[in-house]
């Protein structure tokens, strides 16, 4: 009787324990505060407005912001991040494998960002001005603009989604590319050259081209020439 009663107290014990460990896989936050490296979190959930949350490092298999809270990521590795619900999101460091940005949320990519696959739809909004990504998708009224960084595979639109590219010498085409699709180029502000094949067959129309206001000056200069000497 003695010794069963010992392993129900030790199985009563271990499972109070794994029942403990696993509902610290999850973490809410409601207020503002910090992820730091060592942490390990199975989801991480981020609510209200005026909330901020600093992602120092740390392992994490899921991130969501909400109800128009803030993230910002410097380091650590996510695996998937969820913006929506006007939050913003703002990667400059770390590793984050998917994103997926909508309801009118906004992500920002500067610095040292590293992403595998971010995904940007719903009226969402994605701002790239440093980092590398490997592709980079936009459907349904979503937003890109893209003033730097690196996009090393594709860009991909659709719907009635729109990306802006922000730069000089800036040529788009329709065709060739390592997809068939086209690409487009030219140099960014800080002179960096830059080239990034597309794909869809949407893609190209939905790219528009804007120069920088330097080469914007330039051309209306040209212009008024070419009417002054007509």
């Amino acid at each position: 009787m003695f010794r069963k009663a010992k392993l129900s107290i030790v199985g009563a014990v271990l499972l109070f324990t794994a029942s403990q460990a696993y509902a610290a896989l999850d973490k809410y936050f409601t207020t503002s505060g910090h992820i730091l490296p060592g942490e390990e979190w199975e989801n991480v959930f981020i609510h209200n407005a005026g909330t901020i949350v600093n992602v120092l490092g740390g392992n994490l298999d899921g991130i969501a912001t909400y109800n128009a809270s803030m993230v910002n990521v410097t380091g650590g590795s996510i695996n998937t991040l969820d913006a929506l619900d006007s939050s913003v999101a703002n990667i400059s460091g770390g590793f984050v494998y998917g994103l997926d940005a909508w309801d009118h949320a906004t992500v920002n990519f500067f610095d040292s960002a590293n992403l595998f696959a971010p995904r940007v739809r719903g009226f969402g909004t994605i701002n790239m001005t440093e980092g590398v990504v490997d592709h980079l998708g936009a459907i349904d009224s979503a937003t890109v603009n893209l003033w730097g960084g690196v996009i090393s595979d594709r860009l991909i639109a659709s719907d009635s989604s729109i990306i802006n590219i922000f730069g000089y010498s800036l040529v788009k085409t329709s065709s060739g590319g390592q997809y068939g699709y086209g690409q487009v180029y030219g140099f960014w502000f800080d002179s960096a050259p830059f080239i990034i094949d597309l794909s869809g067959s949407d893609t190209y129309s939905r790219i528009n081209l804007i120069p920088e206001p330097s080469s914007l000056i330039m051309l209306m200069f040209g212009s008024l020439l070419l009417k002054r000497r007509r």
